[in-house]
């Protein structure tokens, strides 16, 4: 039996006999057939179809997929395993969004063991943090591995309904965002600035999507930082969203260190 749905430029998900425009009018297109996936991603996709897309197949992890794609930072492609696809649609994602926000992001993100041989040169923080194999386990049993003093300059997240990721633990002594001493809603805060929360979120949604740590790095700019200009940083996710889980249940860690400053930032 074959299945299609069509993704809008807002991202939501319609199924073919629901479709209210020509097919091609669609940035995304998916049709399953058993555990065969064909994507088609038309010129026409932005960020937000994109990260639609990837939170709705991250599930069928057990199909191949043949991924057809007119953009140009995404390659035509065909996956025995789909969690490549899925980091390969994270970075096209990624990529799009930071071209829209030029001057503000430059980055790139992959699995972490594919580019671990400079991790003599990163933090304890994060460097202690990769050697925990937690991310198949059920969320209590992982998160009863991890030790206070091992995410103290790492920040938590939780799943939402809505599929996106709240913020529920700031980085102790965190220099970015900047929240004031007295503020009765820190979280809130932190997540104040839209366009860079964004920016978490698509990163930390390839996380939860791969099941895989990864590793972010390039160069961001912080508004309200005293230094101007483009910092370097390196940013470690580590998902907990096992495949027997409820998506509810998923947890992301993150740890993110500014190089040149040596000091931590949500």
């Amino acid at each position: 039996m074959r299945l299609t749905i069509y993704i809008d430029s807002k991202g939501r998900i319609i199924p073919a006999n629901n479709i209210s425009a020509p097919a091609r009018a669609y940035p995304i297109c998916v049709e399953k057939q058993n555990r065969k996936l064909r994507i088609f991603v038309s010129k026409k996709a932005l960020t937000r179809p994109l990260s639609a897309l990837i939170n709705h197949i991250r599930m069928m992890k057990d199909c191949t997929i043949e991924l057809v794609s007119e953009l140009p930072n995404l390659k035509s492609d065909f996956f025995d395993k789909p969690i490549s696809c899925f980091l390969r649609l994270g970075q096209a994602c990624l990529e799009l969004f930071e071209k829209n926000h030029d001057g503000q992001f430059l980055s790139h993100i992959d699995f972490w063991e594919d580019i671990a041989e400079d991790a003599d040169q990163l933090p304890f923080d994060i460097t202690n943090l990769t050697k925990l194999k937690i991310g198949h386990l059920d969320t209590p049993t992982a998160l009863a591995q991890l030790l206070q003093n091992e995410t103290a300059k790492a920040a938590f997240y939780r799943f939402t309904a809505e599929q996106e990721l709240a913020l529920v633990k700031l980085p102790e002594n965190m220099v970015h965002p900047p929240i004031a001493e007295d503020s009765l809603a820190p979280l809130r805060e932190a997540v104040s600035d839209n366009t860079y929360y964004m920016w978490l979120q698509i990163a930390g949604q390839i996380a939860i999507a791969t099941g895989q740590s990864l590793r972010q790095f390039g160069h961001l700019q912080l508004s309200g930082w005293p230094e101007t200009g483009m910092h370097p940083f390196v940013k470690l996710l580590l998902p907990i969203a096992s495949e027997f889980e409820r998506p509810k249940n998923y947890r992301l860690i993150t740890v993110t260190y500014l190089i040149h400053q040596k000091a931590y930032i949500l």
